[in-house]
């Protein structure tokens, strides 16, 4: 393979990083891995193919899954060796225990960066081999596990980043018999393609294949329906208590054009696998923060069964995303616009010939990259760019959702509930050509408006005098109301207030990791 190694010695890098963090006197840190990919070689005389062959993931693969078993190994070793000597803290989450993350570093390149796009953007996901023989970890209760962006090019967030199958969280997850909370900032989803003025950077080097995305998608829900056929003979602990999934980042959404036809994700299966690996994996979580395309299946169904309910919940966030898994929308636009819906069929359908990226390179990536050369920027396509319009709820589509949240809300499904919030944040920022069908002129076009549309449910909170307030339900959905029958299902739940909109030009991101531990867990 055309790459070179740049952390031989990962196994005493590795053990530095765990004897920095946890020393055997002194309060102990989280211990984060920094993964390092290796150089991949690339020079005029010896440039690389404009397409990764599968091999050639395979072995960036194995040499990931190398890093973390090494990472496993030696924190095994090293705690059991000095973990006499440690001081606990009894008052840390866990009584004590580690804190672990696993961090991917990004691609990068030994000499020259190639001169194609196609290698800057990866959709093949990364696996973890060998998982039944990682250690057991019974001394760490947290696992966060991420990538680190590099922050250049068009489509930042996703450059140099090679995605990860969520079978290698899942399985580092299950090799842990204590862990309390999992922490995923970026499950490596790109549900829409990035928008920009080329036309090859936007359809060719930087678009999120939609077959690798659907199958990472089946992945996650059949590990989580099936976890010891697919987590290296495990189940997922039971003392898990505590989990952050976020699938996309909101960092992607002001990049994204939403009147072009997405595919359908679902098929072949019958329901979402991601909605329904998640509904089986909440019936054991006391907190829960989500974002990801979703359907009604994420809740429990009417009949669903005392083992299904999520009857310890007692925390939850959803944030979904306006666009679901079968390719469909969840809002029109203001005049009713669903460009490319079909109510039949969904999405359009995956196939292994048109929606995986190639392996061989061919005549036309030459005629591409010469085509990027001589107008990068796009020229008579400057038009293609975001095109946000989509601010209102489709009702058929929303009511459901909306109606399966309420139902699942109830008291005697969630005896422990707090609060739970389902929302998702709507953008007007539509493209030229849209504005002048608006009679908006250019100027007025450019402006952004963001605003959170969604519904929250408060089971009680303290009054004057110390006297617990009423169960409230807050929408905040601005003049559209649901439909009676929906409507009842909210009011059985408590009283109902109805709170204004709040536009912006952009969307505040936060600082995921202390957002999360503040507001949740």
């Amino acid at each position: 393979m055309p790459f070179r190694v740049v952390d031989p010695d990962y196994e005493k890098q590795a053990l530095e990083e765990i004897k920095k963090c946890l020393p055997p006197e002194g309060a102990p840190q989280p211990v984060v891995y920094q993964v390092c990919l290796p150089l991949l070689l690339h020079s005029a005389e010896e440039p690389l193919p404009c397409h990764e062959p599968a091999s050639e993931t395979t072995a960036i693969s194995a040499h990931v899954s190398a890093r973390i078993h090494a990472f496993y190994e030696q924190l095994a070793a090293y705690y059991h060796a000095e973990s006499p000597r440690m001081p606990e803290d009894e008052e840390a989450p866990g009584g004590g225990g580690v804190s672990i993350g696993i961090c991917v570093r990004p691609q990068a390149f030994d000499g020259e960066d190639p001169y194609c796009g196609h290698r800057k953007y990866h959709s093949r996901r990364l696996q973890l081999h060998d998982p039944a023989t990682l250690p057991d970890l019974p001394f760490v209760t947290s696992l966060t596990v991420e990538s680190k962006p590099d922050y250049g090019g068009d489509g930042w967030e996703s450059y140099g980043v090679r995605p990860l199958s969520p079978l290698v969280p899942l399985r580092c997850l299950a090799r842990l018999p204590a862990v309390e909370e999992l922490t995923l900032p970026w499950m490596w989803e790109r549900p829409m393609p990035c928008c920009m003025p080329s036309r090859v950077a936007r359809e060719h080097y930087t678009r999120p294949w939609e077959g690798p995305l659907r199958d990472a998608r089946h992945e996650f829900g059949a590990a989580l329906l099936s976890p010891e056929e697919h987590l290296g003979g495990r189940p997922i602990p039971a003392s898990l208590t505590r989990a952050a999934l976020h699938f996309w980042t909101p960092r992607q959404i002001p990049e994204e054009d939403q009147a072009v036809p997405r595919p359908n994700l679902i098929a072949p299966a019958g329901k979402d696998p991601v909605s329904v690996g998640l509904r089986r994996l909440a019936a054991q979580l006391h907190v829960l923060d989500v974002r990801a395309l979703i359907t009604e299946d994420l809740f429990p169904p009417p009949g669903a069964s005392t083992g299904e309910q999520w009857s310890q919940m007692r925390r939850l966030r959803i944030e979904f995303h306006p666009l679901r898994p079968d390719g469909r929308w969840y809002f029109v636009g203001p005049r009713g616009e669903d460009p490319h819906d079909s109510a039949e069929e969904g999405g359009f359908p995956i196939s292994d010939a048109e929606h995986y990226p190639r392996e061989h390179d061919t005549e036309e990536d030459q005629d591409l990259d010469e085509e990027w050369e001589d107008d990068p920027n796009g020229g008579a396509e400057a038009d293609r760019m975001p095109d946000l319009f989509r601010t209102q709820p489709c009702r058929e589509r929303i009511e459901p959702l909306l109606a399966a949240f309420a139902r699942a809300l109830t008291h005697d499904r969630m005896p422990r509930l707090e609060d739970a919030e389902m929302f998702a944040f709507l953008w007007w920022h539509p493209s030229h050509r849209r504005a002048e069908e608006y009679g908006i002129d250019r100027e007025s076009a450019i402006e952004t408006d963001v605003h959170r549309w969604g519904v929250k449910y408060v089971a009680g909170r303290d009054g004057k005098g110390g006297d617990a307030a009423a169960p409230t339900v807050q929408w905040q959905v601005g003049d559209w109301r649901p439909s009676q029958e929906v409507l009842a299902l909210f009011e059985a739940l408590g009283q109902q207030e109805w709170l204004p909109l709040e536009p912006a030009k952009q969307r505040y991101h936060g600082d995921f990791t202390m957002s999360l531990k503040n507001k949740l867990f």
